[in-house]
């Protein structure tokens, strides 16, 4: 009978081993699947600029130049950025957590005089260089307050009998009814 409690006492350690490893692999698994599955607090944002090395603001702390990548707290985030010669933006930016990383892009807009300190035909011809190079570039009607049509509409209100105006708004519409075209003969085709 002796030999019979020994195996049963043996069998029954077995028993309880096995059941309390199970039980560790269990709970460990479940562990790590939350550790896997919890929602972050945070979320990453990616803020460039054009131009680049503007200083970014972010509640309020200097938080680095553009390019910048950085991690937020969820929600939304008042940022600021500038850069000398232009002017700065304030915005709201949000973290979203459920994002791997969220792009922000900012176009810097060059600081123009007003017209009470700086001379009116300096700010005209300013604005001039700024509807060129807008058209070179090809930002037509984007990105905001930085392409060709906004900078034509600040000088129609300032020169609105110049030439100048009449011409480069017939050449803006001209190559958005040129673009227009050619996307739907292309949607046409395929």
């Amino acid at each position: 009978m002796s030999g019979d409690r020994t195996t049963w006492s043996v069998l029954a350690g077995a028993r309880w081993r096995a059941a309390l490893i199970g039980s560790m692999a269990v709970w460990l698994g479940a562990m790590a699947l939350l550790l896997v599955t919890r929602e972050r607090a945070s979320g990453f944002i990616n803020i460039t600029t054009d131009p680049p090395k503007a200083t970014v603001f972010i509640d309020g702390r200097p938080v680095g130049q553009t390019p910048l990548v950085i991690e937020l707290t969820a929600g939304a985030h008042q940022v600021v950025i500038r850069k000398e010669g232009y002017r700065p933006i304030e915005r709201e930016i949000f973290a979203d957590p459920s994002e791997p990383e969220a792009s922000y892009d900012f176009a810097l807009e060059p600081a123009i005089p007003s017209e009470a300190s700086g001379d009116r035909q300096e700010r005209i011809r300013q604005l001039k260089r700024l509807v060129e190079e807008a058209l070179r570039r090809g930002d037509y009607v984007a990105p905001e307050n930085a392409n060709a049509l906004y900078y034509l509409n600040q000088l129609r209100r300032l020169a609105p009998d110049d030439p100048f105006v009449s011409e480069m708004h017939e050449r803006i519409r001209h190559i958005l009814r040129q673009q227009a075209e050619t996307s739907r003969r292309r949607r046409h085709l395929s």
